[in-house]
Order: structure tokens, then sequence, then C-alpha cells
């Protein structure tokens, strides 16, 4: 085998754990914000996907990347703060 087979063979399970770890900290960083919105929501653990239930609608989003969606008009961003900033301008209208 060579060099570089084994390097990626002895390799792949440091970057797994080091993956499961970076998500669980995403996840649990994620949740600690939601909870700041002040809305209802439910958190699925499996992919750190909250669904959060706002005067508009549900919104989801996702803990790993950052994503939210809302359901009903599909209006995407990106990050908490955009998150924010969508509520704040539906809640001004």
């Amino acid at each position: 085998m060579s060099d570089l087979a084994e390097y990626w063979r002895d390799i792949k399970p440091y970057l797994k754990e080091r993956r499961k770890q970076h998500v669980k900290r995403m996840g649990d960083s994620a949740t600690k914000n939601i909870k700041a919105l002040g809305f209802e929501f439910t958190h699925y653990q499996s992919n750190h996907q909250f669904s959060i239930n706002t005067h508009k609608g549900t919104i989801d989003y996702w803990g790993t990347t950052g994503t939210w969606i809302e359901r009903k008009t599909k209006k995407r961003g990106k990050g908490l703060r955009s998150l924010r900033k969508y509520l704040e301008l539906e809640d001004s209208k």
C-alpha cells in the first residue's frame, strides 16, 4: 500500500470524530441562539434542524449551515442575523 493510502486510512477516524464534535458544537450554539429569538421551536437532534413557529408561519433553520427557509413563501437566507432582520422587517409591516 502506498504511503498516501496509509495516511488517509490512519487519519479517517480522527477526521470523523472532529466532524462529529463540530456538528455537536454548532447544534448546541444554534439551540442557545434560537432560544434567544423568543419563539417556540422544535429541535430535530439527528441533523440539528429547527422548526421555528413565528407569527408569519414556520421557518426551518439548519444549525450546522445557518440556512433558513420560510415554508410558506420559500424565502431563504443564511445566518441568524439575517433571520432576525427578516423577522423584524415582518414585524414592522
